[in-house]
């Protein structure tokens, strides 16, 4: 029986307390937190380092910059179910997933430290050359990590809930890096460093350590699940590279992938959007004013994120995972919509006030939406006797970095559209400045309503999910 026959009643009465095999410790748990650290540092602060190291230090190119972030992220479409097909295939006594996940972290820090110490006097070009060479290999050492990391948290728990549990450790510490990350350039700027270079040499150093000690902690400390004899014979004659492509043809990973695309497409076209409306509508061109209002709000979102995954956690428990999510969603949507009346220049603090509603909506996306990945390993598993968590892993993965990087490509044409002209500093016209704040506001609604609808569509319930793991129990039992 495939899981689509499943045939149960989602509104059936289930037990919400893990069973003893499934539950994983709190000391896992930190383990596996701790490697997001590593993950979200090797995945955003290079690119938020690059602009004030190489071009505003080292004079590259602005566009060359945005150009190789697009490489880098070309590049991981080719890595990441290369490396998704790799992990899944290895047998090892290790595992598959933690020789790599050591690896890629050991590799991840020392070349981040190694990328801010090229030689100086040289010309924008060499320098160039010397960010597009250790930046590449840098993001090897992310795949390497990265993809058996996130693999690896899918098969911790076969439990329902305790999913979710894990998921949220891991939400947790990628809004500890993502606060910290923040401060980096503020760290280059100490009176101790000769400059923004030297600064970013001796942080970069820091960082880097930072990268390797976290992301070992989840490859030394957390034990992987052990396949049957006859699970690796079956991964060794059906894991072929093509079954790396063939999760696309699991529907329930579709709809995640579209709730995911549509919430950041909606999200991150018009990002940068909350810059310049502050900028230039809040604050009328003081760039130092808006400065003070833009910290508070990115320090305010990752408290606010960090603030609310235990909540995320709690409501999915009581709930089941799509009602938890579309409850966040709604209330992200009513706060992206409160931009029109909340980004306001006779009271610019009143927009916090949106991070407290988009913050525990995006924490829940990026909780939940792993968490049911999770589910549909199991679900896979039932209907194609395999277990494929590193392939669901890369494409996740590459979804997400692929439409983070055709966003940001995209959304400096959309600004041009909006008529936006950098020479005009404060005197935008009022066209430009409406049309700006009314895209910043619907854009992300309407992203959001597609990710509600795929989250309503997709059919892997709690009951369903406890039916195909006991069916895979029941299956492991007659081997």
């Amino acid at each position: 029986m495939t899981p689509q026959d499943t045939g149960k009643d989602s509104s059936m009465v289930v037990n919400h307390d893990p069973p003893a095999k499934g539950r994983v410790s709190n000391t896992e748990k930190l383990a596996y937190g701790a490697g997001a650290v590593a993950e979200n540092a090797m995945q955003n602060a290079v690119t938020n380092m690059a602009n004030p190291f190489f071009n505003v230090a080292l004079n590259v190119a602005p566009g060359l910059l945005g150009t190789a972030a697009m490489i880098f992220r070309i590049w991981d479409a080719i890595t990441d179910p290369i490396m998704g097909w790799i992990s899944d295939r290895t047998e090892s006594r290790s595992g598959r997933r933690r020789p790599y996940i050591i690896t890629g972290a050991i590799l991840g820090g020392i070349l981040f430290a190694l990328m801010w110490w090229c030689p100086m006097g040289m010309s924008p070009s060499f320098y160039f050359a010397w960010y597009m060479g250790i930046s590449i290999l840098f993001y090897t050492a992310f795949t390497v990590f990265g993809v058996p990391y996130v693999a690896l948290g899918y098969e911790l728990s076969p439990d329902y809930h305790e999913r979710t549990r894990v998921m949220s450790f891991r939400t947790w510490f990628q809004s500890v890096a993502g606060f910290g990350i923040q401060w980096l350039f503020w760290l280059t700027q100490r009176d101790m460093f000769d400059g923004t270079v030297d600064g970013m040499r001796w942080v970069g150093i820091g960082f880097g350590a930072i990268i390797i000690i976290m992301g070992v902690i989840p490859g030394i400390f957390l034990k992987e699940r052990k396949l049957t004899s006859q699970e690796l014979k079956t991964n060794r004659e059906k894991l072929g590279f093509k079954s790396v492509i063939s999760v696309f043809k699991v529907k329930p990973f579709l709809y995640i992938l579209g709730a995911m695309v549509t919430a950041i497409t909606g999200m991150f076209l018009v990002i940068i959007f909350g810059f310049y409306i502050n900028v230039y509508y809040v604050f009328g061109g003081d760039m130092p004013a808006a400065s003070l209002v833009l910290g508070a709000s990115g320090t305010a979102y990752h408290a606010c994120c960090m603030a609310s995954i235990p909540l995320v956690a709690w409501v999915s428990t009581k709930l089941g995972k799509k009602m938890a999510l579309q409850i966040f969603i709604a209330a992200a949507m009513v706060g992206t919509i409160s931009k029109l009346w909340l980004f306001t220049p006779e009271n610019p603090w009143l927009q916090l006030i949106t991070v407290f509603l988009l913050a525990p909506g995006f924490s829940a996306l990026w909780t939940l939406l792993a968490s049911m990945t999770a589910d549909v390993t199991d679900w896979d598993e039932l209907d194609n006797g395999t277990r494929r968590e590193g392939a669901f892993g890369a494409f996740y993965g590459w979804t997400m970095k692929l439409g983070f990087a055709l966003c940001f490509f995209i959304s400096g044409f959309i600004l041009e559209w909006t008529g936006f002209d950098a020479a005009l500093g404060g005197d935008q016209s009022s066209a430009t400045l409406n049309s700006m704040l009314l895209l910043y506001a619907w854009l992300p609604f309407l992203g959001l309503v597609g990710a509600m609808l795929f989250v309503w569509r997709y059919p892997i319930t709690e009951a369903v999910a406890k039916e195909v793991r006991g069916k895979l129990d029941a299956r492991k039992k007659t081997e």
